[in-house]
């Protein structure tokens, strides 16, 4: 789960890191299928038919044969009287023309992420598992194109706005959001979007599927194991977020520890010991200093080198911090950024600002729906605790702010069951990465508990989601075609070692080549 600058947002998956990398380096070295539509079964006919082409949509299919379409379902599936909804679904076929019965659900993050819209970027990691099934991808009702739960006062925010500055118009932003969708909020939580992937499941005509899900989407795939076992055939369930995690509660010790394993690392390194020093206490001073005393910056964006006025206060600071700990490339930045911020140079820190203001649609999060999770299936766990219990990574106090946010949020009543551990037998690869800001290993852990069926694979050197990492994406292929983690070798995994931290300019600069190519050969 990661954040956005202007909103906390805890679930965003480390495929969209990978589209700032390349910029944020510059700013480093500066400051399908052969299926037709005819041939779909009758019943998907009037479902789905060929996505449409450049000419109608101005951008390609993210594949030859990819499929889209919609169901209609209830948004009250207890009232027949309740108005509907469509559920946007793309579908990319089996290449083979004989294909399995048994396809992949793709089931996105956030929570408030579309699963459609990130197919582009991550559908080729399934390109294997493709040749023989199909893969389906569902925007989760509030979400894309499923009914979104957008919130336009939310949107509208200043990104380049200190979080403070931002906060005092937070509230009113929310109700504005709140009145906006009236009295819907009720019917977008996590046991609905298990009902609307069982109705898709149906009517798309599968008797059995293949779950792979990503951060908060894996409280979805757990919950769907949960109601409907039968129709599962596998689970791969990548950074586990169980609903017990009652985010924002946990997440900053998690923060705190990952930040922690890149720091134990650096020390271990004599030039980046030499260099960086104790990121900890560097840390930790800069946001008491920011905490204090916010600062106005004029920073030339690293791609358009235009002029920008950024403010950057604590929070905006820990948010950077926290979202560069998602990604296992991104990472490596952190001891330059924070040495340099430490040092009274925060052109860096301010880049990475702009940055990620401008590459804050492609996580595609609808607030609306980001806020009715959170509020619904997490807030209730910690509701009138004191949130001094919690712990706080960098002064940030993100439990307070969560507190404040879900008083005037409007309430769902969730059966008690729901907050039970799910108790299951099928066939789960459970994933994780060591250094994972939000989803550590330990939240596997603990789901893996009562599946009797389970698998957990943890990455040393892995962040947050670790699919792409390595040999893991070919394990879960294997897992997939077989069924099951019996004879699954999977010692490769121990190979995906931490990237080294990157050192700038160095004056030993053979030094930075070999961290590089320490990198390049992983």
């Amino acid at each position: 789960m990661s954040a956005v600058v202007h909103l906390p947002t805890f679930i965003w998956d480390e495929f969209t890191m990978k589209n700032i990398i390349l910029m944020v380096l510059l700013v480093v070295l500066g400051a399908c299928g052969n299926k037709s539509s005819e041939q779909l079964s009758t019943g998907t006919n009037n479902l789905l038919t060929l996505c449409p082409g450049f000419s109608e949509a101005g951008k390609p299919p993210i594949v030859q044969g990819a499929q889209c379409g919609s169901l209609a379902v209830h948004e009250n599936p207890e009232d027949s009287a309740s108005p509907k909804i469509s559920l946007n679904i793309l579908r990319l076929p089996a290449v083979n023309p004989t294909a399995q019965p048994d396809p992949l659900f793709v089931i996105a993050g956030g929570p408030g992420q579309s699963a459609v819209n990130v197919a582009e970027g991550i559908a080729y990691v399934f390109d294997d598992i493709r040749k023989n099934r199909d893969i389906v991808f569902v925007d989760q009702r509030g979400t894309g194109g499923s009914a979104p739960l957008d919130c336009l006062s939310l949107e509208d925010q200043d990104n380049l706005w200190s979080l403070a500055k931002q906060q005092q118009k937070l509230v009113q932003a929310l109700r504005e959001c709140i009145a906006q969708h009236e009295d819907r909020w009720a019917f977008y939580t996590t046991p609905y979007a298990v009902q609307d992937l069982e109705s898709v499941r149906k009517a798309l005509g599968y008797q059995q599927i293949n779950l792979w899900s990503v951060s908060y989407g894996t409280r979805v795939a757990l919950e769907y194991m949960r109601s409907h076992p039968e129709a599962i055939r596998t689970s791969t369930l990548d950074g586990v977020a169980p609903v017990s995690m009652a985010l924002p509660w946990h997440s900053e010790e998690d923060a705190w520890a990952s930040l922690t394993q890149l720091n134990e690392q650096c020390t271990s390194i004599d030039q980046c010991k030499k260099r960086f020093g104790n990121l900890l206490d560097k840390a930790n001073a800069i946001a008491q200093r920011l905490d204090a005393a916010p600062i106005n910056i004029l920073v030339t964006h690293p791609r358009t080198q235009a002029q920008t006025s950024v403010e950057v206060d604590n929070k905006t600071f820990v948010v950077l911090i926290r979202m560069a700990l998602y990604g296992r490339d991104l990472s490596t930045l952190v001891p330059l950024v924070i040495s340099r911020s430490y040092d009274g140079d925060y052109q860096l820190l301010a880049s990475l600002v702009t940055l990620i203001a401008e590459q804050s649609e492609l996580a595609d999060i609808s607030y609306g729906m980001h806020y009715n999770i959170l509020c619904n299936e997490d807030y209730p766990q910690y509701r009138g605790r004191n949130s001094a219990d919690s712990h706080y990574f960098l002064k940030s106090k993100l439990v307070d702010l969560f507190s404040d946010i879900c008083a005037i949020w409007p309430q769902t009543a969730l059966d008690e069951n729901y907050f039970s551990p799910v108790v299951a037998d099928i066939p789960t690869l459970l994933l994780s990465g060591q250094r994972d800001p939000v989803t550590p290993p330990r939240w596997a852990d603990l789901v893996m508990q009562h599946l009797s069926h389970a698998k957990h694979l943890v990455a040393p050197g892995g962040h947050h989601s670790i699919t792409r990492d390595g040999c893991v994406s070919q394990l879960i292929t294997l897992f997939v075609h077989r069924g099951n983690t019996e004879s699954l070798d999977t010692s490769c995994v121990k190979n995906i070692d931490p990237f080294a931290p990157y050192l700038g300019f160095d004056p030993h600069p053979n030094e930075v080549i070999n961290t590089q190519q320490q990198q390049d050969s992983q």
